[in-house]
């Protein structure tokens, strides 16, 4: 997840999208790519980002109604940019009855239930994931969402674990940092969660409680709640 390789891939999408391929993938993952800008503290103009990633989903399922990554990207737009959350679980749903071995709309339905503070759904649903992609070149990725269930669930010592696991092997994601924070709190472990909080305003300095909340699908949820008052204590302006 460096920066520049971001970018880049950005750029290969959308020069597949301009040579008329009509395929729903280089859309779907468009969408996807746009979701994670913003969630990642990167985007200049968030509103341009919210609707192209929203247009980039509709795009993708009008060339295929069908394609179980089509339906998981767009369950990830209506989560994290229109706050549709009962129209994020019918498309993830919709992701693994067309796939079952969907490993991606697995993960992402996972989240979905730990935003809803359905901790145990979501580990069953990431554990599953995990599963289904042992070898996944972004287990990273898994680890990190995996991570945020177990901390739904209560489990904070396999949260912590999975989201320092996540961090070996890929320490740009902020996401993992907040999880990792919220995690260490839980333990008791204050001086490694403080630290956590200094390693994350450093790689998003112009962070605050109020912009995460605002962009958080589970902001009002126990969970958001939790780990906006740990970000709080680790660090993280108001």
């Amino acid at each position: 997840l460096s920066r520049t390789d971001f970018m880049q891939a950005r750029e290969m999408l959308q020069t597949l999208i301009e040579r008329g391929i009509r395929h729903s993938l280089p859309y779907a993952w468009l969408a996807q790519w746009y979701v994670l800008n913003v969630n990642q503290g990167w985007s200049t103009d968030v509103p341009h980002d919210q609707g192209m990633a929203v247009s980039s989903a509709k795009r993708a399922l009008d060339a295929d109604a069908s394609c179980s990554l089509a339906l998981t990207f767009d369950g990830s737009v209506n989560l994290h940019f229109l706050k549709r959350l009962d129209t994020a679980q019918e498309r993830y749903d919709e992701a693994v009855d067309a796939n079952p071995n969907n490993s991606l709309g697995w993960l992402l339905k996972g989240t979905l239930h730990a935003f809803k503070g359905e901790g145990e759904t979501a580990v069953g649903c990431t554990d599953r994931a995990l599963s289904l992609s042992p070898l996944d070149p972004k287990r990273w990725y898994y680890n990190s969402l995996a991570a945020a269930a177990c901390l739904a669930a209560g489990r904070h010592e396999r949260a912590r674990d999975l989201a320092a696991a996540s961090l070996r092997a890929n320490r740009q994601h902020t996401s993992t940092l907040r999880t990792l924070a919220a995690a260490q709190w839980q333990l008791g472990l204050r001086a490694e969660a403080h630290k956590t909080g200094q390693d994350l305003m450093a790689l998003e300095p112009g962070l605050t409680v109020g912009k995460w909340l605002a962009r958080h699908p589970g902001a009002n949820s126990a969970v958001g709640r939790d780990i906006a008052r740990v970000l709080k204590l680790v660090g993280v302006p108001e």
